[in-house]
Formats: structure tokens, sequence, C-alpha cells
């Protein structure tokens, strides 16, 4: 009996689903396991702010238990999630909006990756201070901007799941990127020079 959860965690998502639907606590539980990480990132990276974050986190997933039961499988179990997790940051967004909340990037390393560099010291250097100029322009992008450059070219999804996430269709969202690269290739350039 011990060796049935760690069974259901190498299982696929449609699994741990149907365990859901028939009222198992523990599936559910397994899905945070598998999935807390990814939603956190992905709140992380469109508010900026760690408590805020585990906030929507935490929604997202209680929101998911409640919906369990109307989850379909024409999207992937973390799509479903990310999709959740995207309207509650959208929600949090407007509100901090409405609040006038100035928002404040803290993961500025997360995007950083000195590591890279051969270890010159300049080039380290270099690289941290044109990652803080990208960062102070993405964030200051429109939410809707914000959140496809995050998908596509940091969490490195494909059209198809970010047009899923977004409700829109792959070429939508591929044309909403472009928009959005274009648009954050123009603040970066106006705060370079």
């Amino acid at each position: 009996m011990v060796a049935q959860p760690e069974a259901a965690m190498k299982g696929p998502d449609e699994q741990l689903v149907a365990r859901c639907h028939a009222g198992d606590i523990e599936a559910f539980g397994l899905i945070y396991e598998r999935y807390e990480r990814q939603v956190f990132r992905y709140a992380y990276r469109l508010l900026g702010h760690k408590e805020d974050a585990d906030d929507v986190k935490q929604e997202t997933f209680v929101n998911a238990y409640l919906a369990i039961g109307t989850f379909r499988s024409d999207a992937g179990l973390q799509t479903w999630l990310l999709k959740i997790c995207g309207n509650l940051c959208r929600d949090r967004f407007k509100s901090w909006e409405q609040r006038k909340v100035e928002y404040h990037a803290e993961y500025r390393h997360d995007l950083a990756c000195p590591h890279s560099d051969s270890g010159d010291p300049h080039a380290i250097l270099e690289r941290a201070e044109r990652t803080e100029i990208i960062l102070q322009a993405l964030h200051t992008l429109p939410l809707s901007q914000r959140e496809i450059i995050v998908l596509h070219d940091i969490d490195e999804r494909d059209y198809k799941e970010i047009g899923t996430i977004l409700g829109c269709t792959p070429i939508s969202a591929k044309l909403r990127l472009f928009r959005a690269r274009r648009s954050l290739q123009d603040r970066v350039k106006s705060m370079l020079g």
C-alpha cells in the first residue's frame, strides 16, 4: 500500500484527475506536488512579489480543487492550472491598478544567469545590467503583453499551449507575441537612449 502514491505520482495526469473525480483527496495532493512550483513561478514572473505569487498559487489550487469535476482533458492539467493562475494574476493586477499599488519586481536574479558567462566579472556585470533594463522595460508593458512574453520566451511554451492558457488561437498568440516583443524592444531602446 505504501508504493501506491508513488506509483500514482509517476502515472499520467488523467489517472490523477480520475481519482479526484472519485473523491480521492490524496490524488489532488499529488497534483499539487507535481505542479505547485510551475504555478508559483508563473505567478511570480507576472506579479513580481513572492507573497502575492504565493497567495495566487494557493488560490489557484483551491479553485482547481473546487472545479476539478469540470476539468476536461482538452488541454493538459498543467495548462489548465496556468490558465486559472493567469486569470487570478490579472484580477490581482487590476485591483493593484485600482488601488494604485506600485509594482516592484523582486526577482531580477531569476533571469540573470551569470554562470553562463565565462567567469569574466565584466561580462557578468554587463549581463546583469542588461537584464535589469529588460526587466524594467518588461514591467512597464501591459500585463497581457508581459504575460505572453513570460509564457513564450521565459517559460518556453508553444503557441498552442499559450493559446489555451490565454483563450486565443495559436496564430493569435503568435501575433500577440510579435506585438509584445516590439513594444518591449521600443521600451528598452527608449531606456537606453
